[in-house]
């Protein structure tokens, strides 16, 4: 494969998702591991395949492809490269309320500006993110990366995108996950004692 490649997960979604492209690869989860299962799918298979970055991109259309180039030409160095969205009325107002807190927190665990906690627009270094010892497989996986690479010294970069909202329904439980980001942050704060 190129270094254009791209990898699909499919994390056993209900139809299965297929490609005939030359230049993309579908891997299919047989039960569903989450977002964090899911992305560790990806950077193993990244690992395995020689690849040192990945970018991921959510399957919701809210990502806009052509900022890829963005997130490529960053500093080659900056180990996690975030989408930055502008939080404006495209974004609905219960997300602009929970965006500006979990990033607010999440931007104080960590002692450096965080603008988007949860923007899965992102550009990994594959090893460094293999290197931590995550205990996340849902949403939370990337705010506890996020907290576990500031943790290690690592400076975030970021890229502003276009914030894109449509008709598509979310896969987040806003209670169930709500309670699992407080067990994070909790977890994480006791871990700084």
């Amino acid at each position: 494969m190129t270094h254009e490649s791209i990898l699909i997960i499919d994390d056993a979604s209900k139809i299965p998702v297929t490609s005939v492209e030359n230049n993309v690869k579908v891997l299919r989860n047989k039960t569903n591991l989450g977002k964090g299962g899911a992305l560790n799918v990806g950077f193993n298979y990244a690992s395995e395949n020689g690849y040192s970055h990945v970018i991921t991109m959510d399957s919701d259309l809210q990502h806009e492809p052509a900022k890829l180039n963005a997130f490529i030409d960053y500093d080659k160095h900056c180990e996690l490269v975030c989408g930055q969205r502008i939080i404006d009325k495209q974004m609905p107002l219960h997300r602009q309320c929970s965006n500006k807190l979990t990033s607010w927190i999440i931007s104080k665990l960590c002692g450096q500006p965080i603008y988007d906690s949860q923007c899965g627009y992102r550009r990994y270094f594959v090893q460094s993110v293999l290197s931590l010892q995550c205990s996340e497989d849902g949403f939370q996986f990337e705010s506890e990366v996020l907290i576990k690479l500031s943790q290690k010294g690592v400076e975030i970069g970021h890229v502003i995108i276009p914030t894109i909202y449509g008709e598509e329904s979310s896969s987040i439980r806003n209670i169930q996950d709500t309670f699992k980001f407080i067990k994070l942050i909790l977890g994480s704060l006791w871990q700084k004692r």
